[in-house]
């Protein structure tokens, strides 16, 4: 049998697990905490030989003894298939070969490495080990020519004693790296799958005598005041030693100790308790002597005081309830895929701290030790999870086939076993995680029983215990709003968190806000977990200068799950999406409320739970159509966690036009993840207000023309064409430019957003409304006064069906060019299901670039997802307003738009005003074209601007692989009237 495919035989002289830490020469050095000052520290990560193979046995036996000069570089960490080797496959449930435990594919591609080295002399006599922080899947190592172990399990670390196979001098270290293995049926994430040192690699020079193992665990009183600091240490020998150790405040020594004693408790009076919003941390540090008294190592480890409970069914931190609102976060790099560099990790780590996140769920594997040293140091609550998923059964109809088989145990609790050990002294974690979609069975108990032998001090995971039979935490997937509801009014025994929510993929996640709000009404609803942090898409070069984002089905890889990986709320370069903005506002540790905004009356409540106030500001502004007339900072009071309190403020100032009340809260002081000042919320209160449409000065009436097949409407500087073959505007000059160049259309469909492909798949496209027809039915011209009226009845239904909407342009034009525009519908048949939108779809000059607006902004907006964009006057590129997806879909939508303007550099363009208020969209492509397109890159700009100018719009839901679109939220193909009045613009006219 081969040792990967033999779920019985997970390691080969791998050394047992411990806490991640590393040893230094002396305090001074050890308060670093870099571990490349370390006592004995030598990075092996850089270039290595490199050369791939489809089959482990084609690797030269000389590999393992000889290097390998001829052969190409590869990059550690890096995965080879970012680096041109192999193949690249993204699958989300699915394995890439016959499901057939343990067995993997014969042809098993296979990465052959070599590093070389020098040690120096002052290596003489240290225990050197060797450890890998990730490797997959499976690996086996020789040093200088001699077998020296092997192991599995991906991204666990793994450490082997070479010092008996060193030489002084030069040294060649040999690894034979396989991608598929027994292991795989275990680390079947929705992810890529790729192969090869990841992580990085390194030596550790240990002392005759060291710290082995080092567990750190704090609890307080029954009064959550005084704490007790415990302790237990291994060391390598029986005798020849002595500890000392002292805890520091800072540079302040505030206790210390020593003696033989492997295990010690202290008490800390009073200690500044650790937690997301105050990751305030104290310094330990071990220091071990021999007899003789000689200083052999100082070991330091950050200390957050910190304690986990369950009381009543509910989750407690510090004594303190609390609610997490987190992120699913993998390891992702566009141009590394999981090989991340620290500098990318730390920023994810900011972003999440800047949009008001409070913890991270690692889905669904550890991650590099360092991040959560950064957790520790930022602020994070961590659900730690294991490197366990089996979802690829799901598609023989038994996702439990190994989870509940005893000959598989050894293999999952080995992963739990590690991980706990690794990670067990870090504040930031709370709560570990078995894993993720295994199934259930004798495997999940036992991987809890010694997850809770090992470190009983934390919370238990693990969403498939439905009846949370070994966990604490009872924890679903996607539950619908109304579920959740159910969940809060008839809770059980212990906290519950959705793990997974609000699938964000492409546009999207919407039903934030309606989510949140079930989650704040019930105190046993204790978090949730969005979906997920970042698209997973991977750069590629294309034209020069469009790149584009690859996802699956891009490599010739089959099957795939397509763009299912593209389901972030920030892009794959990190940068933040329109969904991460809302998910910020929508979790604001800070609302605020109206109860009478025109007398001055705000209410404040104080969402965080354990910080006071006492640092926000309010920064206050009146607006009228668009322009300040007033801005006051408003200091709030230390208002404690949970409560609210009403604040006075000046009242507005009086005015006539569109006014509101724009709040931002502010934080005032300067963090290790913002600068002062930093933005955590904005609100908007509407005053009251008037509204009107800009007065025009009475002109001659036009002149009307009838011709063999069309209209033409004339008057000073302006002229229009009205088609009699199909009743379209097809002509529209003003000042000497065209204003138009695609007539005005009445839509029903849009191209598709991935939260709306299940409803379009079994939908809309069964039913054509992707290809409705517009028939001329009755074409009516007349004068009316000192205006012409062109009123157009049509039928817009699908071929091969029944149904569609009988429809009507009345448009109205005036002496002086301006275009009053009713459209109405009434539908007949039988189809009476959610669309996507109703709404008119035009194209305007390709010359008139600028955009001005009033309505909300300034980023694309929805009806279910548009709590962090408030209603004002923006300004903009016509281009930026396309939100650039990596799957080309409906984006850009601005709500609640009173009046907008296209315009070119002089000022002339065109002018839409919509007193009732409309959605609005401007594109620099078709939407035949967003529709047709399978990635960015695809697209040309057109020679015009397609401008949609929308009477109602289905919100965007989360139904990719989440919750519907809410009732309240969708659009029906009903009866519906709205209007618009088009204006020429100049400088003189424009607003």
């Amino acid at each position: 049998m081969n040792k990967w495919e033999n779920p019985q035989l997970l390691e080969e002289h791998r050394l047992p697990p411990h806490a991640y830490f590393f040893a230094y020469a002396d305090a001074e050095t050890a308060r670093s905490f870099a571990r490349e000052r370390s006592r004995r520290f030598l990075s092996l990560s850089g270039m290595w030989r490199f050369a791939y193979f489809d089959h482990p046995l084609q690797v030269p036996p000389s590999f393992y003894s000889e290097y390998m000069e001829r052969w190409g570089e590869i990059e550690v960490p890096g995965m080879w298939q970012m680096q041109g080797h192999g193949h690249l496959q993204y699958t989300d449930d699915g394995m890439p070969f016959p499901v057939d435990p343990p067995y993997v594919p014969s042809s098993n591609p296979t990465g052959a490495y070599q590093c070389r080295w020098t040690l120096g002399p002052e290596w003489r006599g240290q225990r050197v080990v060797l450890r890998f922080d990730g490797v997959e899947t499976y690996f086996e190592i020789y040093v200088n020519g001699s077998y020296a172990g092997m192991s599995k399990g991906s991204r666990l670390a793994s450490e082997f004693d070479i010092t008996a196979l060193l030489n002084e001098g030069e040294n060649l270290l040999s690894v034979r790296v396989l991608q598929w293995a027994d292991a795989s049926y275990l680390e079947d994430q929705d992810m890529w799958w790729t192969a090869g040192i990841f992580r990085d690699v390194y030596l550790i020079g240990k002392g005759a005598i060291h710290v082995q193992d080092v567990c750190v665990q704090t609890r307080f009183d029954d009064a959550c005041r005084d704490a007790t600091l415990a302790c237990t240490i291994a060391i390598s020998a029986n005798a020849g030693w002595r500890l000392e150790w002292s805890l520091y405040d800072g540079a302040r020594q505030l206790l210390q100790g020593g003696g033989k004693a492997l295990t010690w408790e202290a008490s800390v009076p009073a200690p500044r308790q650790w937690n997301a919003e105050d990751p305030y941390l104290y310094r330990l540090e071990i220091s071990l002597y021999d007899d003789a008294g000689a200083l052999l190592e100082v070991v330091p480890l950050r200390v957050g005081f910190r304690e986990i409970s369950v009381q009543d069914g509910l989750m407690y931190v510090n004594g303190r309830y609390l609610k997490l609102h987190g992120v699913n976060r993998h390891d992702n790099d566009q141009l590394r895929g999981r090989a991340v560099t620290m500098a990318r990790v730390e920023q994810d780590i900011v972003l999440m701290k800047q949009h008001n996140i409070n913890s991270v769920r690692t889905a669904h594997y550890p991650n590099d030790p360092r991040f959560y040293e950064l957790c520790d140091q930022y602020g994070l609550f961590v659900m730690a999870e294991t490197d366990v998923e089996t979802h690829g059964f799901v598609n023989i109809g038994n996702l439990s086939q190994i989870t509940d088989d005893p000959a598989w145990e050894a293999a999952f609790v080995d992963r739990i076993e590690r991980h706990v050990h690794a990670q067990k002294n870090h504040p930031s974690i709370i709560i570990w995680s078995l894993g993720n979609e295994s199934g259930y069975g004798c495997n999940i108990r036992a991987m809890a029983a010694r997850c809770r032998e090992i470190d009983p001090t934390r919370l238990i995971h693990y969403e498939e215990d439905r009846d949370a039979e070994v966990c604490d935490v009872v924890s679903t997937m996607y539950s619908r709003v109304q579920m959740m509801n159910a969940f809060g009014e008839y809770p059980m025994h212990k906290p519950r968190i959705l793990c997974e929510y609000a699938h964000a993929m492409g546009n999207g996640p919407g039903g934030l806000s309606e989510y949140q709000a079930v989650m704040d009404r019930h105190p046993h609803l204790q978090g949730h977990y969005l979906w997920e942090w970042c698209d997973h898409a991977i750069l590629q070069p294309d034209v020069p200068g469009r790149p584009f984002y690859a996802f699956g089905g891009d490599y010739g890889d089959y099957p795939n799950s397509g763009n299912f990986c593209c389901d972030g709320l920030i892009y794959p370069d990190q940068r933040p999406g329109p969904g991460l903005r809302e998910y910020k506002q929508v979790i604001a540790p800070v609302k605020v409320r109206a109860i009478d905004a025109a007398a001055g009356r705000l209410e404040v409540e104080n969402r965080y739970w354990f910080s006071s106030l006492d640092c926000i500001t309010l920064l206050i502004e009146t607006r009228e159509d668009g322009e300040s007339l007033r801005v006051q900072r408003v200091p709030l009071p230390p208002l404690p966690p949970g409560q609210r309190q009403e604040i006075r403020i000046a009242e507005p100032p009086s005015g006539t036009g569109q006014r509101y009340l724009n709040v931002r809260v502010i934080r005032d002081q300067a963090t290790a993840y913002s600068a002062a000042q930093h933005e955590l919320a904005v609100y908007q209160f509407a005053l009251p207000s008037t509204s009107s449409l800009p007065v025009r000065a009475v002109a001659e009436p036009p002149v009307l023309t009838e011709h063999r097949l069309d209209y033409r409407i004339e008057g000073p500087g302006f002229h229009m064409v009205f088609c009699k073959l199909t009743g379209k505007l097809k002509e529209w000059v003003a000042d000497g430019m065209p204003l138009l160049a695609r007539a005005p259309q009445l839509t029903f469909y849009k191209p598709c957003i991935d939260n709306h492909k299940q409803e379009n798949d079994a939908l809309w496209l069964p039913q054509h409304l992707n290809i409705l027809q517009e028939h001329l039915r009755g074409m009516e011209v007349v004068r009316n006064g000192g205006t012409v009226d062109i009123i157009v009845d049509c039928q817009i239904a699908p071929p091969i069906l029944g149904y569609g909407m009988r429809c009507r342009y009345h448009y109205r034009v005036d002496g002086a060019g301006q275009l009053q525009l009713t459209l109405s519908g009434t539908p007949y048949g039988g189809f009476r299901d959610m669309i996507p939108k109703i709404g008119m779809t035009l194209g305007v000059n390709r010359s008139l670039g600028q955009v001005e607006y009033f309505g909300r902004g300034p980023g694309e907006n929805y009806p279910d997802s548009k709590a962090c964009n408030i209603i004002d006057r923006y300004r903009s590129a016509a281009a930026d307003m396309f939100e650039h997806y990596p799957k080309p879909q409906d984006n850009g939508n601005r709500m609640d738009v009173i009046w907008a303007t296209l315009h070119d550099s002089h000022g002339k363009g065109l002018r839409i005003d919509a007193p009732q208020g409309i959605h609005v969209s401007i594109w620099p492509y078709s939407a035949e074209q967003i529709a047709a397109a399978r990635h960015d890159n695809e697209l040309r700009e057109d020679d015009y601007w397609t401008v949609n100018l929308d009477h109602k719009i289905s919100g965007l839901g989360s139904n990719s692989w989440g919750s519907e679109v809410l009732d309240s939220y969708r659009v029906y193909l009903e009866q519906f009237s709205y209007s618009l009045t088009l204006s020429p613009l100049n400088k003189e006219n424009g607003q």
